[in-house]
């Protein structure tokens, strides 16, 4: 059997409100060498209804269910597994990609060649309709070696490609993928799965607002409001008693770093970056290591 170029993997729980608008926008694409996969994490609504239509019309939709509800990170990370395509991207099943989404970010991988990692357009906010109500315009992605790509995603918490981590859902080289940690159990998890993907090589931004993301009341980020809604919605069987979710966050980061294969110079530089990033930051976890103490011996 030929394998696709391309393996688009649609994670998705209770989606059936949107679902239908996100396949049908991966069916419409201009490039046409793809699989779209779609893992249902024990849905209770008519998400598997609307998606099994799609299966019986088109072999590029497999459909995937899971009998219990594993959280989002073994839902997205499975995706990946079981993909055939050389590229992978994720994509929410709440959300729409362009006609040339795929097209121009296969044209820029190709054009950047196997040290380009990812390829990722620029981001449009969509409603409720489908309507555009504007556009993420972050920074131009800029990088020439590890130790610089992570100054350009650590420079700022608001005005950085890690804020909303919409490059996640850009275009993948599932081999490098697979030598992360791909999602972990955790929230903003995304966020370290981006740090390992620039430690590893370039990213490619194509310049059209292709991503086109969806803003509604129940959206993960919407309707996880505390870092103990985050958690369960990551992974319910983890349990986190008192979520300390940015010392998580920079304890994997320091992991990322150590992980990743680099010169013993530029490591170095990594870690430098990351001391500077927790200088900017020691309140907030001596924040939530104060909490997590007094919850403690509070008992």
């Amino acid at each position: 059997m030929r394998h696709p170029r391309i393996t688009v993997g649609l994670p998705v729980f209770n989606g059936a409100p949107y679902v239908a608008r996100t396949i049908e926008s991966v069916l419409a694409q201009t490039f046409e060498d793809f699989e779209l996969i779609v893992s249902d994490n024990a849905s209770t609504d008519d998400t598997e209804s609307i998606v099994r239509t799609f299966e019986a019309r088109d072999e590029r939709v497999r459909y995937v269910r899971r009998e219990e509800n594993v959280g989002a990170a073994e839902n997205f990370n499975g995706l990946v597994h079981e993909a055939r395509g050389e590229l992978f991207k994720w994509a929410a099943a709440d959300d729409e990609s362009a006609p040339d989404f795929l097209h121009d970010c296969v044209a820029a991988l190709d054009a950047a060649g196997s040290a380009c990692v990812l390829a990722f357009p620029r981001t449009r906010w969509i409603d409720a309709e489908s309507q555009p109500i504007g556009d993420l315009a972050p920074p131009r992605w800029n990088g020439t070696r590890p130790s610089t790509r992570l100054a350009s995603l650590w420079r700022d918490p608001r005005d950085t490609h890690l804020n909303k981590c919409s490059p996640v859902c850009g275009l993948i080289r599932k081999d490098i993928l697979v030598d992360t940690g791909l999602i972990g159990s955790f929230g903003s998890s995304d966020k370290v799965t981006l740090v390992e993907l620039a430690l590893r090589g370039d990213w490619a931004e194509v310049p059209a607002p292709h991503f086109l993301r969806r803003v509604h009341a129940g959206s993960s980020l919407e309707a996880n409001t505390n870092a103990a809604a985050v958690a369960a919605w990551f992974d319910p069987a983890a349990g986190e008693r008192i979520p300390m979710p940015r010392v998580r966050l920079f304890r994997a980061y320091r992991a990322a770093i150590a992980r990743a294969p680099l010169a013993a110079s530029e490591r170095v530089r990594c870690r430098a970056k990351l001391l500077r990033l927790l200088r900017r930051e020691w309140r907030v976890l001596g924040g939530e290591y104060k909490r997590a103490l007094k919850a403690r011996l509070a008992g």
